[in-house]
């Protein structure tokens, strides 16, 4: 947040913010997606991802494949923010950046094993100051806001010419800064009343984390001409300084590590919680443990991000991190849109109701915002297109070389390697499977017999 709108400016100029809240609406197609499977008996089971495409389309295995790149991918994330921290931290210890990224690994999965009630005080007591303070220096700096600097909204001419394409070029961009919007459905098996609250809550979140970015670029716009944003290092937290009267450095670095550290906390939920879901695909990976003490998926979520870390091999890892995150928007906002078609039994148990030509309409929209990206994505170095995500400044640990790669030779190899990564764990718990005689319930038990 405090380096918004850094990168996005330059293809959407004076403009971007108006960018942001398209990204926003844009983005609430997905987040109305998920909000649809979790006000429905799914909610109240693990591995929402799984469990959504493997329902729609009867598929078991084609659940798993689109699941996996999703845990593969917010690993990957979770190595990146915790080496961001370990390197942080090893400048005020005697501790090497590897040794103190994974102690701060450790302490987040034992908070993490010390129970969902227990990770949900700590993420509460990190971003709710971290919140208070973005608003307070988004307030701050708007009343530093010179209007002019947005006279006029289109300076150049390839702007000029096609505004509508600007609009559009710089609305996939911003859509990058979403990913992990939906870390708070997967709790939603430990929330009271799940089908009610975290539908709901995961549309007010969605929406106001895209206000508040329109609101940061409309700031850092506002506050410094776009001519000049360029030289900006953190753009937000500059002009948000200015307003305020001290150096940015006052603001910058306790912020970043705070937010670095609440997005690393956050991120253990996904990839553990998706695990947890595919345990009728590969049994044992739900089994429960005392309090203290890792449980299967939480134990493969931070052996993962572990292993990147010491191995230093983030960068490498992050080429995963965008396909793996939107393939399952896509997927899951496909699923939606043919649910009350293929599954009218579950989408008749779904409590936000829509008609079935809107919930189509939905479902496409999100599956055309997700793949949008999901091009770009291979299209374009992954410098560029993790440039444009929240963790960027967890980018800093990773040598800029192995990012600035055609995507044919980074991205597309790492998301079919992990793929087939994927493909082998589903041969081997079949061959456990049946081993040991273990029998799955129908695919419709999940919601018929609640």
């Amino acid at each position: 947040m405090f380096a918004l709108p850094r990168g996005v400016e330059n293809l959407g100029g004076p403009a971007t913010p108006i960018a942001y809240l398209v990204g926003t609406l844009a983005l609430s197609a997905v987040a109305t997606a998920y909000a649809v499977y979790l006000s429905s008996p799914l909610a109240t089971r693990d591995g929402l991802l799984y469990l959504a495409v493997s329902r729609t389309w009867g598929s078991r295995r084609l659940g798993f494949l689109v699941a996996w790149p999703a845990v593969g991918a917010y690993a990957a994330i979770l190595a990146a923010l915790v080496a961001a921290l370990g390197r942080s931290f090893a400048g005020v210890s005697p501790l090497s950046p590897t040794v103190a990224a994974l102690t701060v690994l450790v302490a987040v999965v034992v908070v993490h094993a010390l129970g969902p009630a227990v990770a949900a005080r700590c993420q509460l007591l990190v971003t709710g100051p971290l919140l208070l303070a973005l608003l307070v220096m988004a307030a701050v700096g708007l009343t530093a806001v010179a209007p002019d600097n947005f006279a006029p909204l289109f300076p150049t001419p390839t702007l000029r010419t096609n505004p509508l394409g600007a609009i559009r070029t710089t609305t996939v961009a911003t859509l990058f800064g979403f990913v992990g919007f939906e870390a708070g459905a997967a709790l939603s098996p430990a929330v009271r009343d799940p089908r009610r609250t975290t539908p709901r809550a995961l549309l007010v979140g969605a929406v106001v984390a895209g206000l508040v970015a329109a609101v940061a670029a409309t700031v850092a716009l506002g506050v410094i001409p776009w001519t000049r944003l360029v030289f900006a290092t953190a753009p937000f937290a500059d002009a948000a300084a200015s307003g305020l009267g001290v150096q940015t450095a006052t603001l910058l670095g306790p912020g970043t590590l705070v937010a670095t550290f609440g997005a690393a906390l956050a991120t253990a939920w996904l990839p553990t919680r998706t695990l947890r879901g595919l345990a009728e695909t590969v049994p044992g990976l739900d089994r429960e443990t005392p309090p203290g003490v890792p449980d299967p998926a939480l134990a493969v979520t931070g052996a993962l991000a572990g292993a990147v870390v010491a191995l230093d091999a983030v960068g490498p890892a992050l080429y995963l991190a965008l396909p793996g995150v939107f393939i399952g928007y896509a997927a899951l906002s496909l699923s939606v849109a043919v649910l009350p078609s293929l599954r009218p039994a579950l989408s008749s148990r779904c409590r936000l109701s829509l008609p079935p030509a809107a919930l189509a309409g939905v479902g496409l929209l999100g599956a055309l915002v997700a793949g949008s990206v999901l091009a770009a994505t291979l299209t374009r170095d992954p410098a560029t297109s993790l440039g444009y995500t929240r963790f960027a400044p967890a980018l800093a640990v990773v040598d800029g070389a192995v990012l600035v790669r055609d995507p044919l030779s980074s991205v597309v190899p790492a998301l079919l390697l992990w793929e087939l990564a994927g493909v082998v764990v589903l041969a081997v718990a079949a061959d456990y499977r049946a081993d040991r005689g273990v029998e799955r319930p129908p695919l419709d038990t999940a919601y018929e017999d609640e």
